[in-house]
């Protein structure tokens, strides 16, 4: 098992808005958590991480104006990032998105089939909440593995 050095305690990447960055996400996520030696937070951060860049690439999405206007090129040049940062007997997952609007638990309809992304965040999760950064969009945060 190696042990992450201070130096290595934060680590950031960036993906394109497109249905393929969940998976991508979730691949970068179980590689950082082994080179962390956190291999025990590893199903329940894809499970998140999976959520959370669902919602952001959902929530990055062009406006019907903009496909309108620029069509398959519409939103193209659009980002989610993920953030994975060492707290302690945890690990803080980010998310970052362009839109301004605050994530939301819904109670959907039994037949739906989404609209339960946070509430599978939020049965995993220690916590986790948003922010604004001055930067512009939301980070949407989770930590894990720390007990109360």
């Amino acid at each position: 098992m190696s042990v992450a050095s201070p130096a290595t305690w934060r680590n950031y990447t960036e993906l394109p808005v497109h249905p393929l960055s969940v998976s991508l996400a979730r691949k970068h996520v179980a590689r950082v958590l082994t080179d962390w030696g956190r291999e025990t937070l590893i199903d329940d951060a894809q499970l998140a991480i999976s959520e959370l860049v669902t919602n952001g690439i959902k929530a990055s999405d062009p406006s019907e104006d903009e496909v309108a206007i620029y069509g398959t090129l519409a939103g193209s040049y659009r980002r989610v990032r993920v953030g994975l940062h060492q707290a302690d007997a945890g690990v803080v997952l980010e998310v970052w998105d362009c839109s301004r609007r605050p994530p939301k638990l819904r109670c959907p309809e039994a037949e739906a089939l989404g609209g339960r992304g946070l509430y599978v965040v939020d049965a995993v999760a220690s916590s986790w909440g948003y922010r604004w950064p001055r930067t512009g969009g939301k980070v949407v945060w989770v930590l894990l593995g720390e007990s109360s």
